[in-house]
């Protein structure tokens, strides 16, 4: 007589976050900060990388990453390969590379891309300078990452606020298909006037943004004058309110920016007749320190789930990485006031991370499912040793209820003279997984793309009959 048993294998399994199943985030529950990353190179020797982003695309959040390249009038694109789209480059040739090419693209201006899902498709969308107008480019897959249409739209005439764009737009896609925008725009004269713009969906057609008419409607929300006194803006929407925010540097403090009609003791201060905003301070300069122009701002899915990040150069400390998290009250920055004409300190901020051996550190802000800032970030450990590739976030993240935040290498340089981290855009999947991508920088030698993906571990149950 023939005996049956039952064997339980236990399978050790890594799966890279970007099959077809979907991880839900609320089974992952804080845990998802502790699975590995796998750090690879993505392409050697890759010249001029500028306005690099990441991001997860479509229903199974496909990893896709997008740059631009000092002097070529291209937007660089890769996505990991699936089924129907086979690979042809990035490690092992898993990844599928592409690019859109206009010859009118000014280089260094383009965009952080965003995406937004429809129902079969999802679409992928950039904005760039062309000299006299700032672009849209649209780029339609289907779900299996197989193309389905690309096209452009001019968006905004650069003449109707200065006359050329600082840095590269800030852009969100609404659930609606529409572009959300806020750009740096820099006019002429000895006086450097500078005017952030903020541009918007409405329908119908005015001329704010185009002579010509469009559905879009721009708003200038603030002003300065002086060299370098105006930023590159950071904006943002949550995904589950019409809430909109903006990050920038102004004339030596980070400010953030939200709609807001005037109430009693409570009153815009920036925007136009029609189109108020509201603009406050979250950190500003001392006698002995500057506030860094670089500004990082991320939603959660709620605007209560919001954080700025910013740089602050003391003479009498070392460069800081500062965080400031929206609390609604109670708060040490961000001072606000409330219907009635009370004040209170909306924002808390962090000082998490100080860079002695730093003076321009690379950082990139996220929030992930469950409402935790996440900042990727290049550090030197000693003078004149190699930048590596780091996270930080709040303790309560992995669940320890010790305050403060925690640190985390992600990659490391191989020798003497790299330095990992540069340019460095994180991404996090709707479970919380981790998308990074960046430059390793290397002495007399032309830089290297590189990418970071945080890998799902799971154990699986198999059940064999022999």
């Amino acid at each position: 007589m023939k005996k049956h048993y039952l064997i339980v294998v236990t399978l050790f399994v890594m799966l890279l976050i970007l099959g077809a199943a979907s991880v839900d985030a609320a089974s992952l529950d804080g845990t998802v900060a502790n699975f590995p990353w796998s750090a690879q190179m993505f392409k050697d020797s890759e010249d001029g990388v500028v306005n690099l982003s990441t991001g997860f695309v479509g229903p199974y959040q496909v990893p896709l990453l997008s740059y631009n390249r000092a002097g070529q009038h291209y937007i660089y694109q890769a996505f990991k390969a699936t089924s129907a789209v086979t690979g042809n480059c990035g490690p092992g040739n898993t990844w599928y590379c592409d690019s859109w090419h206009d010859s009118a693209l000014v280089p260094g201006t383009v965009s952080n891309m965003a995406s937004v899902q429809y129902i079969d498709s999802h679409a992928i969308r950039w904005v760039y300078s062309t000299g006299s107008t700032i672009r849209g480019v649209y780029l339609e897959l289907l779900n299996n990452m197989s193309f389905l249409d690309a096209d452009w739209q001019d968006l905004l005439q650069i003449s109707k606020f200065g006359a050329s764009v600082i840095g590269a737009p800030s852009i969100r896609i609404t659930s609606g298909g529409h572009y959300e925008m806020a750009v740096t725009i820099l006019g002429s004269g000895d006086l450097y006037p500078y005017s952030l713009v903020y541009m918007k969906y409405v329908g119908g057609s005015n001329t704010s943004c185009l002579n010509s008419g469009s559905p879009y409607q721009c708003v200038v929300v603030d002003t300065s004058l002086g060299y370098g006194s105006m930023g590159t803006p950071s904006l943002d929407l949550p995904e589950a309110t019409a809430f909109v925010g903006i990050a920038y540097y102004l004339g030596g403090e980070m400010m953030f920016a939200y709609p807001h009609e005037s109430q009693m003791g409570w009153p815009s201060n920036c925007g136009e007749a029609g189109n108020p905003w509201r603009c406050i301070t979250i950190f500003s300069g001392t006698p002995t320190g500057t506030v860094g122009n670089v500004a990082k701002l991320a939603f959660g899915e709620t605007s209560s789930d919001r954080s700025i990040a910013f740089t602050y150069d003391d003479e009498l400390i070392p460069v800081t990485l500062y965080n400031a998290r929206y609390v609604g009250s109670g708060g040490n920055c961000g001072m606000d006031s409330r219907f009635g004409g009370f004040t209170d300190y909306r924002f808390e901020c962090d000082d998490i991370i100080y860079f002695y051996y730093q003076t321009s550190p690379s950082f990139s802000l996220e929030i992930d499912p469950e409402g935790y800032p996440v900042i990727a970030y290049n550090y030197a450990d000693e003078d004149l040793a190699n930048r590596d590739l780091y996270i930080v976030y709040p303790r309560a993240r992995i669940g320890d209820p010790t305050p403060g935040w925690l640190a985390q290498h992600i990659d490391g340089a191989p020798v003497q003279g790299v330095y990992n981290g540069a340019q460095a855009a994180l991404a996090l999947s709707n479970s919380g997984m981790g998308f990074i991508s960046y430059l390793q920088e290397e002495d007399y030698e032309i830089d290297d793309l590189k990418i970071a993906l945080q890998q799902f571990q799971a154990m699986l149950p198999i059940i064999t009959k022999p």
